[in-house]
């Protein structure tokens, strides 16, 4: 028996009952990093990728490699004396990347193409502090016109923030145009529009510009529309810039499409609007927005960004103190727009097409409290939870009709601290969850938005207690990290099924706390995907995997056992067709009573404190968890 207790111990090492699917990391550098904050994201550019690291020697330096194995390399030890700290744009121009860095004598903007000799100063610019990182187009900082970048910046403390573009030259990074005399303009929110580039500027109020590249071509489109000023830029869609204006004490919607006769007012056929706010969101090409009218009524309107295409929708409601809150945060190329209502002291789900027959309550009556910020979309369906009272968080799904909005399963018998996070991917119709039940058990969970396809991953993660997603999908995989105790985090992938379902990790790991979960880095890269990990203790180290599952192993998956009943006082019963070995395990991995061949499977577990346990076999070939009351 001895044996039996020594190979469940070294499983449960890992949080786990069975022995995970792995997928065994190649190592592509000796080199050994430091963890420092902001560091280890990577950008590729011309067939390298960038990453910002600290070797323990340099400080925070930009770092590049390719494919070959070992080419892990310090671009340039940019400062000497100390942090360089990187702040990196993303792969912007043709030739060289640029990024921000320290030197001995300042913050510079730097041009490299991945070679030591050619990272070289374009020009100092005052920085207050940078931090390391690389910047997101998505942020709409910076962008690239006509094969140049446009970004804001500030010479030295004594000037002030305007509109800069670089070709990634020296002689090439030049000022376009001082916006504001009377201080700085804080250029940003970058866009191309046609054939211009748009962007918002700040000096008290916001105004938004239009330039072709030239001194002469840059234009304000909103300051000269009778002194204008817009206090949000909204956003924009293919046609138009939406922007709330304030002129006379109230907010207004209008509209720009790159000139200045195209800059119009969209709030003139709403005639019963007396109330604007900035409650509004984008799908597909329409924003949706919420307005007042003198009774109090809340109304939903959409604009396409003409006036003629400006619209109410529908009254949503009337009463006092109510409120609409648009969920649909990851659907921007669908084409319904899901919201809920509160009034009444409880939540209304609502579903709308564009259209005012289309716009319709999809809430059945049992609904009550939804969960705002935490769903999940996709084309078809959207996943989220509703919060009842001695129940927790409870998993729910609409595919946008009232038939199709449906609680899916009860996950465990709930309480109030109880909690459902999704990940904002969906693959194969299915969105993965973690969830923590009230007595404070994690597990990692995946739906299709049907009962019986909604279950635990994977057994090794039934008892975690935090999971983080990345950011990353490659090829349909998924990647997260796990959490199961200060000094226990592991990376995973899947593809929404069992099988595909692996911890990434070398067989001879000696240190189970692989990666940070707070800098939870991957990259896609000529048929690899690339991270860093500590397996060993000695520092953070690059690897690779294949950016496929085909290279996954099958293995026997674990049998879950039935167990009643649960939870159990005196005794439980179990399921089992044949004779078994079987012990019980804590929730720390410890074996608390070995009840040796069992033939009947009732098992006495009286003398268990209350807490959870799992039920494993000999070979870890079957499993049952239970609550002891």
């Amino acid at each position: 028996m001895k044996k039996i207790i020594i190979v469940i111990l070294i499983m449960i090492s890992f949080s786990s009952i069975v022995q995970a699917r792995s997928i065994e990391p190649q190592i592509h550098s000796d080199i050994k990093l430091v963890v420092r904050d902001s560091t280890y994201d990577f950008v590729e550019h011309n067939g390298l990728v960038y990453t910002i690291a600290d070797d323990g020697v340099h400080g925070i330096e930009l770092w590049v490699f390719d494919e070959n194995l070992n080419s892990l390399r310090m671009v340039k030890d940019i400062n000497p004396i100390g942090d360089a700290n990187p702040l990196v744009f993303s792969s912007v121009l043709e030739n060289v990347l640029l990024f921000y860095a320290y030197d001995e004598n300042g913050t510079g903007l730097w041009a490299t193409d991945g070679t030591e000799v050619g990272t070289v100063l374009l020009k100092y610019f005052y920085f207050y502090e940078i931090k390391a990182n690389i910047m997101d187009p998505k942020w709409n900082l910076f962008k690239t016109y006509k094969g140049e970048l446009y970004f804001n910046g500030i010479e030295s403390k004594d000037k002030t923030y305007e509109l800069w573009k670089t070709d990634g030259t020296a002689e090439g990074t030049i000022l376009v145009k001082e916006l504001n005399p009377n201080g700085s303009s804080s250029p940003g929110q970058f866009h191309i529009r046609e054939d211009k580039l748009l962007f918002q500027t700040y000096n008290g109020f916001r105004d938004i510009w239009a330039t072709d590249g030239t001194e002469e071509s840059t234009i304000n489109l909103t300051n000269s529309k009778d002194k204008l000023r817009p206090v949000s830029i909204i956003g924009w869609n293919s046609t138009h810039d939406f922007f709330l204006d304030s002129l006379d004490g109230k907010l207004e919607l209008w509209s720009t499409d790159g000139t200045i006769s195209g800059t119009l007012p969209l709030s003139i056929n709403l005639d019963e609007i007396i109330e604007l706010n900035s409650n509004m969101i984008f799908i597909d090409k329409n924003l949706y927005f919420e307005s007042f009218t003198e009774d109090g009524s809340i109304v939903l309107n959409i604009s396409d960004g003409t006036q003629a295409g400006t619209r109410k929708l529908k009254t949503i409601t009337s009463e006092p103190d109510a409120g609409i809150f648009f969920i649909s945060y990851y659907n921007t190329g669908e084409q319904k727009l899901f919201f809920y209502t509160y009034e009444n002291k409880k939540n209304s789900l609502w579903v709308s097409d564009g259209t005012e027959q289309g716009t319709i309550k999809i809430s059945p009556p049992e609904l009550v409290n939804i969960n705002r910020n935490k769903e999940s979309l996709n084309t078809d369906k959207l996943f989220f939870s509703s919060f009842g009272v001695d129940k927790g968080d409870e998993l729910w799904v609409s595919d946008g009709t009232q038939l199709g909005t449906h609680f899916v399963k009860k996950l465990s018998d709930g309480g109030n601290s109880s909690r459902i996070e999704f990940t904002s991917d969906v693959i194969d119709d299915k969105v993965l969850f973690y969830y923590k039940a009230d007595n404070g058990v994690g597990s990692t969970w995946i739906t299709d938005g049907t009962e019986t396809s909604t279950y635990i991953l994977n057994p090794n993660l039934m008892f975690i207690s935090r999971m983080y997603f990345s950011d990353n999908q490659f090829n349909n995989i998924l990647f997260f990290t796990e959490v199961s105790s200060a000094d226990t985090t592991r990376m995973w992938q899947t593809n929404m099924t069992l099988a595909g379902t692996s911890v990434i990790m070398p067989q001879n790991q000696s240190n189970n706390k692989h990666i940070n979960p707070y800098l939870f880095y991957q990259i896609e890269f000529k048929n690899h995907i690339y991270f860093l990990a500590d397996y060993y203790g000695e520092g953070q180290q690059l690897y690779r995997i294949p950016n496929t599952i085909s290279s996954v192993e099958e293995s026997k998956l674990p049998e879950l056992m039935a167990v009643y009943p649960n939870p159990a006082k005196d005794f439980i019963q179990l399921e089992i067709s044949k004779p078994m070995q079987l012990s019980i395990i804590n929730s720390t991995g410890k074996v608390v009573k070995d009840y040796g061949l069992v033939t009947v499977g009732k098992l006495n577990v009286a003398a268990l404190i209350s807490g959870v346990y799992f039920v494993v076999d000999e070979q870890g070939n079957n499993i049952a968890k239970f609550v002891k009351e």
